[in-house]
């Protein structure tokens, strides 16, 4: 019996040892360039043509899209919230902007950009208003909305909009000296003046101080409602540029685009080390985990890996994701 048990507590004393290389309390990023080059090191055994440039190239600009909803989601779960609506708002952003487009020369250019950013806006302050202004949670909130948008998206998809529009094809196709795409541009630009804004000013304080307790930032005087909307703005945005970026990509808008981008964008940013319960995260952990998360997507192409279980394995991660939040969450309230 006490062999059983000394197994068991070396058997307890191992898992540990694994799990914690993941949930350290601090930040997870070291864990995640470890899981990375581990990662990429087996999809490299697998496929000689992983660790190429013209292969990053295409990892690079895939995962644009995802990258850019990430920021705004990023931004509204440190605050304690969640934003489930990312992917319709980007598909609604989309497909009226082709609409608008079919025509050469009907609408302006930077008119349908600004009216695909105001609309993302507007849609990411009636979540918010919804949410702190009425009262309802913020899961059920977007979920609502979600459905209703996406319903939208496919009353305008009955124009079958393609696009013939020189700055929106080349907005998510460019590249920087025929190696770096734009995509990638514009999201390193953006995860650095958000993480300066969140390091360095007020609002960005104020921000992590409402996720961390809502109730004391209050009694602070900060100003939650407020702030909170803020944030819902902005994941809007972004979810609508990066609806934008998406219809340069694909030549078309289309009804179904942005489809279940809310659970990959999850994904991302939880793996990355945002809280789901607010108060803690960084844009850096979520870059990493945005790589993480588009080179398993290209090694399993590569490895003709089927569809469902491509499926299964991003089930897999968000699970995965979740757990190691959940962990560290534990293990952060047992050292005080």
């Amino acid at each position: 019996m006490n062999n059983l048990e000394a197994k068991n507590s070396k058997g307890k004393n191992v898992f540990k040892r694994v799990f914690g290389i993941f949930t350290q309390t601090k930040t997870p990023t070291p864990s995640l360039i470890i899981l990375y080059i581990i990662m990429a090191v087996i999809f490299a055994v697998s496929n000689d043509n992983f660790l190429t440039i013209v292969n990053f190239k295409g990892i690079f600009n895939n995962f644009a899209v995802y990258g850019i909803m990430a920021a705004g989601i990023t931004i509204v779960m440190i605050a304690g919230g969640f934003d489930l609506s990312i992917g319709s708002i980007a598909g609604l952003a989309g497909i009226v902007s082709a609409v608008l487009l079919m025509k050469e020369g009907a609408v302006p250019t930077p008119v349908v950009v600004i009216l695909a950013l105001v609309m993302g806006g507007l849609l990411g302050l009636i979540n918010g208003l919804i949410i702190t202004k009425v009262g309802i949670n913020p899961i059920i909130t977007t979920l609502g909305t979600l459905a209703t948008i996406r319903g939208i998206c496919y009353f305008w998809a009955k124009l079958n909009p393609r696009i013939y529009n020189d700055f929106i094809e080349n907005l998510g196709r460019k590249f920087l000296g025929n190696v770096i795409p734009y995509t990638t541009i514009y999201i390193v630009v953006i995860f650095v003046i958000l993480s300066l804004i969140l390091k360095f000013t007020r609002f960005g304080r104020d921000i992590y101080t409402i996720g961390g307790n809502e109730n004391l930032a209050r009694l602070a005087g900060i100003k939650v409602d407020r702030i909170k909307i803020i944030t819902y703005i902005i994941s809007g945005l972004f979810a609508a540029f990066a609806g934008l970026v998406l219809i340069s990509q694909l030549g078309s808008g289309r009804p179904e685009y942005g489809d279940g981008a809310e659970l990959e964008v999850l994904t991302i940013v939880v793996l990355g080390g945002v809280a789901v319960g607010g108060g803690k995260g960084n844009f850096l952990g979520v870059f990493i985990a945005l790589l993480i998360i588009g080179s398993i997507s290209n090694g399993m192409v590569m490895m003709d890996v089927p569809v469902y279980l491509r499926m299964v394995v991003k089930g897999a991660l968000l699970v995965f994701a979740i757990s190691l939040d959940a962990i560290r969450n534990r293990r952060r309230l047992q050292l005080y």
